[in-house]
């Protein structure tokens, strides 16, 4: 089991589970004043916890049950191991931005006034809008430029919690070729069927601003694996 608590901070960051984009960079909202640049990273997230592990179920031969068992039942009950990795995460912190803000030339995305406190709508309703007041973010006057950070930490996308199982046996082909080995598997990649919720929409002018429209991990997928060791 893994615990980390982190916080980084820079003046230009990307996070997405793309690597497309890596070596590239974001424009400044203001050249002229690049320290308000620096936020909390897009990639910032602040804890995870993670815990693996790695089981053989104790039923057959050599093990603390059944273990004179017939050798057709061994082969159904008996050998089997059981591992898997859990994860629980905080959510990464939302950028904001302005789709038709009359941007000044040469400068970068214009991002909007923030007039409150933003804070998430933990109500029945939150997956179509996010946010509980969203007259917090305001469109700036036209050819100026807001006062929201890059990264805005106090409110984030949602946690994610992933678990990914699997459950296995080895079958002896010894009589084939000493030490030879037969391995099934079955692997399950988001077991429990857990949403994972995307990033909701945060350009501020949009119609759906505040909305999630995506799953950012996909529904469980099952699959079966079949491995010759010699």
């Amino acid at each position: 089991m893994t615990y980390t608590w982190s916080k980084s901070i820079d003046d230009s960051s990307q996070a997405d589970d793309n690597v497309t984009w890596l070596g590239s960079f974001t424009s400044l909202q203001d050249p002229n004043k690049p320290w308000l640049e620096r936020s909390l990273s897009t990639f910032d997230i602040p804890q995870v916890v993670q815990f693996s592990y790695s089981y053989d179920l104790p039923f057959g031969r050599h093990r603390a049950f059944l273990g004179n068992m017939p050798p057709v039942l061994e082969a159904i009950v008996g050998g089997w191991k059981t591992s898997g990795i859990w994860r629980i995460a905080d959510g990464r912190p939302l950028t904001f931005s302005v789709a038709d803000g009359n941007s000044l030339p040469t400068y970068g995305g214009q991002r909007p006034n923030v007039v409150g406190t933003p804070k998430r709508n933990h109500g029945p309703d939150w997956v179509d809008q996010y946010f509980a007041d969203p007259g917090v973010f305001q469109r700036p006057d036209d050819f100026t430029l807001g006062n929201a950070p890059r990264a805005m930490g106090s409110i984030r996308t949602p946690r994610t919690f992933t678990s990914n199982l699997s459950l296995g046996k080895q079958f002896s082909l010894a009589r084939v070729r000493e030490e030879m080995n037969l391995e099934f598997r079955i692997e399950a990649q988001n077991a429990f069927n857990h949403p994972v919720f995307g990033t909701p929409d945060t350009s501020v002018d949009d119609p759906s601003f505040g909305q999630i429209s995506y799953t950012s991990v996909g529904p469980r997928e099952v699959q079966l694996a079949i491995k010759v060791n010699f």
